[in-house]
């Protein structure tokens, strides 16, 4: 299959590229060098250009703090470029998947988050521009549409700092002995991203479609990408980070959660388990796997340069990642 990816050399972007290649796919990878897709005329370009039969639409800006920084880049990445995203595939005629996120559930405190469930305002800007984006392809490209949730990969492949993944950002901070913040009470499950573009290519192909905005809406072609089987305090992680970095656990600081912030996250993944799809990476195992690029970052997060082999380099900071 001609499959086109947008936001490839991002996190997801760079991991699923490979796992599609890798089963035979024939993936035509698009990045911001490519073409700024907000601006009129760019996507059309692109997508006449490959002719792909599939697009999988990951390019975003990404975050609820990077979000919430600049309000009116959040809308013109998030909202603009996927609706000019979703007009042009379907003049073209391909099918689209688009990776949207978990936060689009809004905060349901214990309650299990499921496809087709119920959902309430999100928390942030962020979750608002990418609830945006799945009606936007239900309005424009509904023929064929798939939606993935993703929630909480993690993983090598990311810079740390302020505004990042909290997986990345406790390791780096272990390492280079600064404080670890934890918020009180919160839990996640975490998903390797390997795992996480595995769940992605079943999806792709084998997963359900929807036909028409309608079906989608209601959860036909909709998947939440991500683990329900290994909920972790954070105080449980900041601890295992510490651990793998030899670094004292006095270093972690546990603070009440800020106004606007889920504090524990629970969604299923039985849609996805029934295409065959299970986890292998446990969350141990992945932090270790992950703290192998981590602990090349230097004093403000960033790789030194030639400070690591080719294959872990980092991968820029366009595509999904975890809240």
């Amino acid at each position: 299959m001609v499959i086109l990816v947008t936001g490839a050399r991002g996190f997801i972007g760079s991991h699923l590229s490979d796992e599609l290649g890798s089963a035979g796919h024939d993936v035509r990878g698009v990045d911001l060098d490519d073409g700024d897709l907000t601006e009129p005329g760019v996507a059309r370009r692109i997508l006449r250009d490959h002719r792909p039969e599939l697009v999988v639409h990951l390019a975003a800006q990404v975050g609820r703090l990077f979000g919430e920084a600049s309000l009116e880049w959040t809308i013109r990445e998030n909202a603009l470029m996927t609706t000019w995203v979703a007009r042009e595939a379907a003049e073209v005629g391909a099918r689209v998947m688009y990776a949207s996120t978990s936060e689009i559930y809004g905060d349901q405190g214990a309650a299990l988050c499921y496809e087709g469930g119920p959902m309430v305002l999100p928390h942030n800007l962020y979750g608002v521009s990418k609830l945006w984006g799945e009606q936007a392809f239900q309005l424009y490209a509904p023929e064929g549409l798939q939606i993935v949730r993703l929630s909480m990969p993690y993983g090598p492949g990311l810079p740390a700092g302020r505004g990042r993944a909290a997986i990345i950002n406790m390791l780096w901070q272990a390492n280079t002995g600064q404080p670890l913040t934890v918020h009180g009470g919160a839990s996640r499950c975490w998903c390797y991203v390997g795992d996480t573009a595995r769940g992605v290519r079943a999806i792709i192909e084998g997963g359900e479609m929807a036909t028409t905005g309608q079906e989608s809406a209601s959860g036909v072609g909709v998947y939440n990408v991500g683990r329900d089987d290994n909920e972790a305090s954070m105080l449980e992680v900041a601890e295992t980070a510490c651990d793998i970095a030899c670094a004292p656990s006095h270093l972690i600081e546990v603070l009440d959660a800020p106004a606007g912030q889920t504090v524990v996250k629970r969604l299923s993944s039985g849609k996805l388990r029934r295409l065959g799809w299970e986890p292998e990476v446990e969350l141990r195992e992945g932090m270790e796997h992950t703290f192998e690029v981590v602990r090349h970052l230097d004093a403000d997060g960033s790789p030194p340069p030639q400070a690591m082999p080719a294959h872990t380099a980092l991968v820029s900071f366009v595509g999904a990642v975890s809240e």
